[in-house]
């Protein structure tokens, strides 16, 4: 692992570790080194989670970290934009459609030898499958995964009111570690000291970075989101236009120490065999503009 990411490595022992985690029972069989991990969430969709977890991961890659992407809930678009920052597939992670065990399996099992996962979230980070609940929300994987969380806030069109939003986000859940913010939309200088100084006081969060209101940030949607990068709206200026932009306004060291954090519990292996099995036929997989929504994992699994 990278030594920037100093000697505070989570390292499970080579042993049969037994126990429980929120009702899950884990046994793990052999030594796993953890990636440290962060959780990038928005307030809402549309918030800017894409542009800001892709140039997170951009700016982590040129470090010379070995960056593993991830998606909360079942989003092939998102991804598409993180493989070409990190260079690897990004994996799905989806509490409603996987049970737990086996969202921390395929979490575990991509993270394995990389230096950091970067897990952006899925619509407001308590947003999910139900009203009343968490389930499927950003907020119930990043407490699966014990990661912390930043959140991004709009400050396009406010000052010191952002303050208020955040807050409500911290107290919302308690259990949900939100350790950071960063904002989305800044104006100017005198913008931000309008809205950091009352973040930081109301909330005792750090503000983070911020990405400033730029037209050239912006991509192509619709309804679905983001154009797939398979369709080739996104040029390569683009990423380092955002990246360059995360390693100016954005504290990407203060980001990887928070990543350090993270205390994932074990998981059992249940879904992939121990060992490959032997090919027995060939599958033809399409894959080009027009065929492309699948998930890593599923054509591993293949």
């Amino acid at each position: 692992m990278s030594s920037e990411l100093g000697n505070d490595q989570s390292t499970l022992p080579a042993l049969v570790l037994d126990g429980s985690y929120n009702g899950l029972q884990v046994t793990l069989e052999a030594e796993y080194l953890m990636a440290a991990t962060i959780v990038i969430a928005g307030v809402r969709s549309g918030v800017g989670k894409t542009t800001i977890a892709t140039g997170i991961m951009g700016a982590l890659t040129r470090r010379g970290l070995k960056v593993q992407p991830f998606k909360a809930g079942p989003d092939y678009i998102d991804p598409s934009y993180h493989k070409l920052a990190c260079g690897v597939p990004s994996r799905n992670l989806d509490t409603w459609l996987c049970d737990h065990a086996t969202v921390l399996e395929l979490f575990q099992r991509a993270g394995a030898g990389r230096d950091v996962a970067v897990v952006e979230g899925v619509m407001g980070v308590f947003d999910g499958h139900s009203s009343l609940t968490e389930e499927g929300s950003t907020a119930q994987l990043a407490k699966l995964l014990g990661a912390p969380v930043i959140l991004i806030a709009d400050a396009s069109k406010v000052a010191r009111s952002v303050a208020a939003e955040v807050l409500g986000f911290q107290k919302f859940d308690p259990d949900l570690n939100v350790a950071g913010v960063i904002l989305n939309g800044v104006g100017s200088d005198r913008h931000l000291e309008f809205c950091k100084p009352q973040i930081e006081g109301t909330t005792g969060l750090p503000v983070l970075g911020y990405l400033p209101r730029k037209d050239e940030f912006i991509q192509p949607e619709r309804h679905l989101g983001l154009i797939p990068t398979v369709e080739g709206t996104v040029a390569s200026q683009w990423y380092d236009s955002v990246i360059n932009q995360v390693e100016s306004t954005m504290d990407v060291p203060a980001i990887l120490k928070l990543a350090q954090t993270t205390k994932t519990p074990p998981a059992t292996p249940s879904v992939y065999p121990e060992k490959t099995l032997p090919a027995r036929t060939i599958i033809a997989v399409a894959q080009d503009m027009a065929f492309n929504f699948y998930y890593q994992d599923s054509l591993d699994l293949l």
